[in-house]
């Protein structure tokens, strides 16, 4: 117990010589703020509330951008719709519905193929048919690759098409806050200039 003592007033006398010595002046200086008058310091103030409800309305109404990779990964396009463009979007969903339809109509074809060479007992035949079905299978594999790359795209410009709707909408909320020179509030009417 002696020695906790022993260790507290040794710490506490390194504390005193190194501390500074508080500046009660340089601490409640206003000019530091560029405050050199009541009405400034207002000023800033009310800034800052104004902006502080701009970000509360920014936070409300921005669009996440993992919730916009999590529906673009789901349907390609979601997430564009999501950030509100609506033309990229329609335009990835018809390419990639394109991309994944052809490959399935492929692919069938190349199982119809298939089943033919497999039923088939002419050797011409069985050539003819396996030639069919391996060049139709390899058309549904191309188309299906192709429509894999679209969707990662899709995923991959979610982002950015998040990230621009994100700063279209601060630009917006930014621009109607300083366009508005005459707000009426709960205090009264106010004009800026």
């Amino acid at each position: 117990m002696k020695n906790i003592y022993i260790t507290l007033m040794i710490l506490l006398s390194f504390c005193w010589l190194f501390a500074e010595e508080f500046d009660i002046k340089k601490f409640s200086d206003p000019d530091k703020y560029g405050w050199s008058t009541p009405q400034k310091f207002y000023e800033a103030r009310t800034e800052l509330y104004n902006r502080q409800k701009l970000l509360q309305i920014y936070e409300m109404n921005r669009q996440d951008i993992t919730q916009n990779i999590i529906k673009s990964a789901v349907a390609p396009g979601w997430g564009h719709f999501s950030a509100q463009e609506n033309t990229k979007g329609t335009i990835l969903l018809g390419i990639e519905i394109v991309l994944l339809g052809t490959s399935y109509l492929f692919y069938d074809q190349a199982m119809y193929n298939y089943d033919k060479y497999k039923k088939s007992t002419y050797i011409g035949d069985i050539n003819q048919y396996y030639i069919d079905a391996k060049d139709t299978y390899t058309y549904s594999q191309i188309f299906l690759g192709l429509g894999i790359a679209v969707w990662l795209y899709t995923i991959f410009d979610s982002i950015t098409a998040s990230e621009q709707y994100n700063q279209q909408l601060w630009n917006d909320l930014l621009r109607k806050y300083h366009q508005q020179k005459l707000q009426i509030t709960p205090d009264g009417i106010s004009l800026r200039f």
